[in-house]
């Protein structure tokens, strides 16, 4: 609607006067039309000045549209709604009860009880039928249980304790506020309670944990429609009684999209994502939703199931679905996994095309797909859009560029955020610990060590522990690596022991890579890596028979040394190759749809 109401948009010629016509009504009705196109405050506020203007305000039918528009429609202002409200005089009960209904559906109920109280202070106004139902309903909402016990007994003086609307919100309030002794008081004294009297009984019990008594009381149910099935099921989910829940899945007759989502998120949520694969493909094409697809995606995305969170979302683009920012960040983020650049890249396509705004959730996910992929100076350029950066997009960042070889580059970022006030947290320091790691930089890497401490308030876990003993390994400075370890206030891990048994390897110092060797099947006697590099350090001193001998201790324990693997991305398909493998066709294991 444009800033003013130029002629040719106005499609009404002013009418001749007629005796017979009220004219004010005449002159009322295009602009009452006008008010149905409105879609913001500032469109509906021109239309509300044209009625002061043209002396349409005080006519009945204008100010009960008015108020309806700005208090209870989609584009709702309840601050307008307001300032119209206290312009009158005498509002009457229309006026407080729009004005009620439309605060108790807002995030101001407390406002709707303070203008109840008014009312029934107000000798020009009376509450009615249509007033108590959003006043318990405010009341349900503030959890204002007192309150709603008195607004009940209000009833009664106004003649209403009977009223069924009325007494499904008291079920409501009741409910809500976890009396449920009560609202199964109020039930049993409707004389015939209708669909929404039971289902509110029922969603009360389930909500409360009294799933048994909810089923008890479905049982009773004359007529049951969607919801008081899916209330149930609900319930049995929430309550992992995943059996109950699918076997009155089964019962159900006319699901919809809510009832397979119910149990396709209980299967999720479970982690039996077999199951919930199963009942995906048995569900209706027409039913499938975004909440359908986003359980799929999230449920495989935490098991890691990667080629099969493509898989689905794949299916989202032929169902023709547009998937949310957290949809999009979990696809990212299984292209990473799978170092699929080229499914990436057609996602980042569909983030610009389709105008998602790069902030930093999003923008993140971008930054790990392409340094992931060796796109070092793309991930860079996704990094400078990003709007409102966030600690984990700086981490994101500063690690790429330091697992990269770009150091230097990496501490420039981290001064850089500092700059910006951005505190660093846990995985910040990881980061820049990470970066000097891989560039080598010993005494950059002990003094951020220090400052996490000391300046920063940021305690070292075994992550940072691990870092500086690698890199103090990869120095060459054994000893100090080892007497970290053993100095450390928290209990020493497999990774540290594990990268002073590296580094003595690269080193060939045999005597120390025993000595991380034996911590390192102390703590994991079945991990065959230490075994492995034990083994190879021997051979590679010459002490073949100490070589053999490791080598037979695996066997003895049953140990096996699991072949390495790499992925690689060809025309949209995921291949992974296994160390001692030469066949293409043998290996090809992880398949990712093309998008």
């Amino acid at each position: 609607m444009s800033a003013t109401f130029s002629s040719h948009l106005y499609p009404f010629k002013p009418a001749k006067r007629d005796s017979r016509v009220d004219s004010v009504s005449v002159r009322l009705q295009p602009w009452l039309a006008f008010l149905e196109l409105c879609r913001n405050t500032d469109e509906f506020a021109q239309i509300h000045s044209k009625f002061i203007k043209l002396g349409l305000i005080h006519h009945p039918l204008a100010f009960t549209r008015l108020m309806a528009f700005c208090s209870i429609s989609p584009y709702a202002d309840m601050g307008y709604a307001r300032s119209i409200f206290n312009r009158d005089a005498k509002p009457n009960s229309f006026a407080y009860n729009v004005m009620i209904r439309g605060y108790a559906q807002s995030n101001q109920p407390e406002e709707a009880l303070s203008l109840f109280y008014e009312m029934v202070c107000d000798g020009n106004s009376t509450p009615n039928a249509l007033t108590f139902p959003f006043v318990l309903k405010a009341c349900s909402k503030l959890n204002a249980i007192e309150e709603g016990r008195e607004v009940h007994g209000q009833l009664f003086k106004y003649g209403l304790g009977g009223d069924l609307f009325v007494q499904n919100g008291l079920i409501t309030l009741y409910s809500c506020c976890g009396s449920v002794d009560l609202s199964v008081q109020v039930f049993e004294k409707i004389p015939r309670p209708d669909i929404v009297s039971w289902n509110s009984i029922i969603t009360g019990m389930v909500d409360s944990g009294f799933i048994e008594e909810a089923h008890s009381m479905f049982d009773r149910m004359p007529n049951r429609n969607a919801v008081s099935w899916n209330c149930l099921i609900d319930g049995y989910v929430k309550s992992v009684c995943l059996e109950k829940a699918r076997w009155l899945f089964d019962q159900m007759e006319g699901k919809n999209s809510i009832t397979w989502n119910i149990m396709i998120g209980g299967y999720v949520t479970g982690g039996l994502m077999k199951d919930a694969r199963k009942l995906f493909v048995q569900m209706p094409l027409r039913l499938k939703d975004l909440v359908t697809l986003k359980l799929m995606i999230d449920g495989y995305a935490r098991e890691g199931s990667f080629a099969e969170v493509l898989e689905i979302f794949q299916e989202m683009q032929t169902l023709k679905i547009k998937p949310d920012k957290f949809t999009i960040v979990n696809a990212l983020s299984a292209c990473s996994h799978l170092a699929a650049l080229e499914q990436g890249e057609w996602i980042h396509g569909f983030v610009d095309k389709n105008n998602f705004k790069l902030e930093a959730v999003l923008g993140t996910a971008l930054v790990n797909l392409y340094a992931k992929c060796g796109k070092i100076e793309t991930a860079l350029s996704v990094f400078y859009r990003i709007e409102d950066k966030d600690v984990e997009a700086w981490n994101s960042i500063i690690y790429s560029l330091g697992v990269h070889g770009f150091g230097k580059e990496a501490l420039e970022f981290f001064s850089s955020m500092l700059d910006s006030q951005m505190p660093p947290d846990e995985a910040t320091f990881l980061s820049v610990l990470s970066s000097c790691r891989h560039s080598g930089f010993v005494e950059e890497g002990r003094r951020f060590f220090n400052l996490m401490s000391q300046v920063y308030n940021v305690k070292p876990r075994l992550d940072h522990y691990g870092c500086m003993v690698d890199l103090l390994g990869r120095a060459g400075l054994l000893d100090e690596a080892k007497e970290l370890i053993e100095k450390m206030e928290i209990k020493s891990s497999v990774p540290m022991w594990g990268a002073l048994l590296g580094a003595c390897s690269r080193l060939g110092n045999v005597e120390m890579g025993e000595y991380a060797a034996k911590h390192l099947m102390e703590m994991d006697p079945n991990d065959p890596s230490s075994y492995v590099v034990l083994s190879n350090m021997y051979a590679a001193a010459g002490m073949n028979e100490d070589a053999i001998e490791v080598r037979k201790r695996m066997r003895n324990l049953g140990i096996e040394k699991v072949p390495g693997c790499s992925l690689i991305e060809v025309n949209g398909i995921v291949h992974e190759f296994l160390v001692s493998s030469d066949s293409l066709e043998e290996t090809s294991l992880v398949y990712a749809t093309g998008l």
